[in-house]
């Protein structure tokens, strides 16, 4: 009885790190995205660069959450 209290203890932890873990993930997605935007937007610099800093930001976000 308690092998299996302490088994089902066990997976309830389990599933509460994956949940965090998940959770933080997509929190700094949505950072990482709405500060390539402020960047993005509030450059005065040329469209190349405006590109260039888009394409790295998406870049980050995209390795960083495989």
């Amino acid at each position: 009885m308690i092998a299996r209290r302490t088994k089902a203890a066990e997976a309830k932890i389990a599933q509460a790190e994956a949940n965090a873990i998940a959770e933080v993930r997509s929190r700094a997605a949505d950072v990482a995205v709405q500060a390539a935007e402020t960047i993005v937007a509030s450059s005065a610099a040329k469209a190349e660069v405006q590109d260039k800093v888009l394409k790295q930001s998406i870049k980050q976000v995209s390795d960083s959450l495989n």
